[in-house]
């Protein structure tokens, strides 16, 4: 066996090893089961990488994400390491060729999706296979409290069964202790090494600033920036919408959202990647597996649904150890909304019955069939039908997917969209020449703004009603003015293929599972709550409310969070009543916005913004429904 240093410089390049690498690596190669928990950019790929590299055989990976898995086999062939991965959209014959290979082909890295380890073709081959070792990455995937929790993550322990001498390593950069424990169960490691790495990152600012206007504050804090930076939003119109406005402001940017093909995907990453525009407009699509170390900031411009989400969405800042900042900035609003989108908006177990009896109804089921039978699906039309609150209904659909109970495409809740690539005047001639299409062309035109400057969401069902035409008349006219080079566009005729993976058997569908309904319901909440509880807290250091979160007792202050820093800055009464007087002067006679307040004065912005707030408290001024500050 070849040492494991000798290993990675040969390999990687690296003389020695991140603090814990090395433990957890002779821990595998000593045969135990071992979790390894490290903070994001921890270097977790390693410790499974060079322990399959010093032993005879192949390493079986399970990773929940495609982008993840390209990238790491990738990585290894360009080390000259023969490396495979199988995902979805292959043909019968293509996974036969892929497996062929795996088993003779002297691969060491067999990448599979969670989703393929449940085919029985691909079970029977790696029973034929030596196996060294077998990962499960992102593992808190597996446990039912996790924060991706993934129906196909629950079947892992099957490998158990086929190879029940292989070690596992399951590796993670969030697992709070239940997760953990549900984790090792879930999976049947058998007396676990568990090596925790403490997930404080010692050059990362984690800030929290109430804002009105958080366009402003964002562009303040990328304007100069020499790095990369990730801004995430909620919905994939917002992606569009900031990366356009911070562009507007002379800041380099593009957009990332799940309803991108592929092909767009890779190219936004390489062009930020590469350098060509230094901000990334995200949802959290843009998540695990995006390895790029010199992000300086991470924005948030709404709160999150989750700790979890959050930590690890801040964490891909300062990844190479440098210095950097992730903030966080919210108005009331935003906890509203988050409440409404995430915890009203539940579907409970008679939601769930009744949404279930709607989807069977609508695709005419008989009771007691049903099984692996196919369909497509069409969202709007569905809720349209039985009258259905659409957020309710998708949060039911999901949570059938997560359970087992029905697979939904990774289409779902991608929309068409499009846009006018000639001026209005070319448009308008070239609906002179075509009545039928005109009516549908100028219907857009009306019901969508903005669709010659970018990609645009739009209705199908929704045009079609307004035009009186079906929407298969629709659908033609749009992929005629495509051909004629009048539009570009992205159709999705259907929302989602739709599987259904039990026979219709209606309540007791969802009474098997309700209990898991209820768990996670109150799981959701409490993480919401967390989540809340973490932007209000000015006490505590922004640090130390991450890590406990997670378990960590023993950290420190860090002394560069927003709390950290404005408890070494606090406003004397002198200094309060000097920048109050200077407010009220200048809203003498005129409304201003706090960032115009701001502008004017030669204050610390965030001291400004607090005796604003004072001001407001004590009813001397008031807001307009314009957001700008008048005199009481």
């Amino acid at each position: 066996m070849k040492p494991i240093r000798d290993i990675l410089l040969e390999y990687w390049g690296y003389p020695s090893f991140k603090p814990m690498q090395e433990r957890i690596i002779t821990s595998v190669l000593n045969g135990k089961d071992t979790v390894a928990l490290l903070p994001t950019g921890g270097g977790k790929s390693l410790c499974f990488q060079v322990p399959a590299m010093t032993m005879e055989g192949i390493c079986i990976v399970i990773s929940p994400l495609v982008a993840l898995m390209g990238d790491q086999v990738n990585a290894l062939k360009e080390r000259g390491i023969k490396a495979l991965k199988i995902t979805g959209g292959i043909s019968f014959d293509e996974l036969n060729t892929s497996l062929d290979n795996a088993l003779y082909g002297n691969y060491k890295f067999l990448y599979l999706s969670p989703e393929r380890l449940q085919q029985e073709i691909v079970q029977n081959y790696i029973r034929q296979m030596k196996v060294n070792l077998i990962a499960v990455d992102e593992a808190h995937c597996i446990s039912q409290w996790g924060n991706d929790f993934r129906p196909a993550y629950k079947n892992i322990s099957l490998l158990r069964k086929i190879h029940p001498l292989v070690p596992i390593i399951a590796l993670t950069a969030t697992a709070t202790l239940e997760v953990l424990e549900d984790t090792i169960a879930e999976l049947n490691l058998e007396l676990p090494a568990i090596f925790k790495n403490s997930f404080v990152r010692e050059n990362l600012s984690y800030q929290v600033y109430k804002a009105e206007d958080k366009l402003y504050r964002a562009e303040k804090l990328l304007k100069n920036n020499s790095g990369s930076a990730i801004v995430y939003v909620r919905s994939r119109k917002s992606s569009v919408e900031v990366s356009d406005q911070l562009n507007t402001l002379g800041i380099s940017a593009t957009h990332y959202h799940g309803g991108l093909s592929t092909k767009e995907k890779a190219e936004k990453l390489k062009s930020w990647r590469g350098g060509q525009v230094s901000t990334m407009v995200a949802t959290n699509a843009f998540g695990m597996g995006i390895d790029h170390p010199n992000v300086r900031f991470v924005v948030h411009l709404q709160i999150p649904e989750s700790t979890e989400s959050y930590f690890q969405e801040s964490g891909r800042a300062g990844r190479d150890g440098e210095y950097a900042t992730a903030v966080l900035l919210f108005n009331e609003y935003d906890k509203i909304y988050v409440k409404k989108q995430f915890i009203e908006s539940l579907p409970n177990t008679n939601d769930l019955k009744k949404i279930y009896r709607h989807l069977n109804n609508y695709f005419q089921i008989p009771y007691g069939e049903g099984e692996f039978t196919k369909h497509n699906f069409s969202f709007s039309e569905f809720c349209r039908m039985y009258g259905l609150n659409s957020i309710l209904a998708y949060n039911a659909l999901n949570s059938f997917d997560r359970l087992g109970i029905i697979q939904l495409s990774q289409e779902f809740g991608r929309k068409s969209t499009m846009q006018f690539l000639v001026s209005s005047e070319k448009l308008l001639y070239y609906f002179e020449k075509d009545m039928a299409t005109s009516i549908i062309g100028k219907t857009i035109l009306r019901i969508y703004g903005g669709i010659f400057e970018m990609p645009t969401s739009i209705n199908l069902d929704l045009i079609a009603s307004k035009t009186g035409q079906s929407i298969e008349r629709v659908i033609s006219a749009l992929k005629k003015m495509e051909r004629d080079h009048v539009l570009e566009m992205m159709l999705q005729t259907t929302d989602a293929l739709l599987t259904f993976l039990l026979p219709r058997e209606d309540d007791k569908t969802i009474n098997v599972v309700s209990r898991e309904v209820e768990a996670l319901n109150r799981k959701k909440v409490l993480q919401v709550n967390s989540m809340l509880r973490y932007i209000e807290n000015n006490d505590i250091c922004r640090s130390i409310q991450l890590v406990s979160y997670f378990g960590e007792t023993t950290a420190t202050k860090c002394g560069i969070c927003s709390v950290c820093i404005g408890g070494t800055s606090k406003l004397s009464r002198n200094e309060t009543r000097e920048i109050a007087n200077h407010i009220l002067a200048l809203l003498e006679g005129r409304d201003l916005s706090s960032r115009e307040i701001s502008e004017r004065l030669n204050f610390a912005e965030e001291h400004t913004l607090k005796v604003i707030r004072l001001l407001m408290d004590a009813e001397r001024i008031g807001m307009t429904p314009k957001n700008q500050f008048y005199l009481i």
